[in-house]
């Protein structure tokens, strides 16, 4: 998907906002994306929310 790191940054804002996750899981989501942004860009966001809170694939 053509989306730069900071659309998918403001996705993954979107995202917590709606489901009102904590601003520290959010920050540390813009991180992983900022490593990879081409990689988050073609995932889901709870792919994403599920590696921060320790969840395997």
């Amino acid at each position: 998907m053509d989306m730069t790191a900071d659309e998918v940054k403001q996705f993954w804002r979107d995202y917590c906002q709606r489901r009102k996750i904590d601003a520290q899981i959010v920050a540390r989501g813009e991180a992983k994306i900022a490593e990879d942004p081409d990689f988050w860009a073609d995932q889901t966001m709870q792919d994403l929310l599920d590696l921060l809170n320790g969840k395997q694939p």
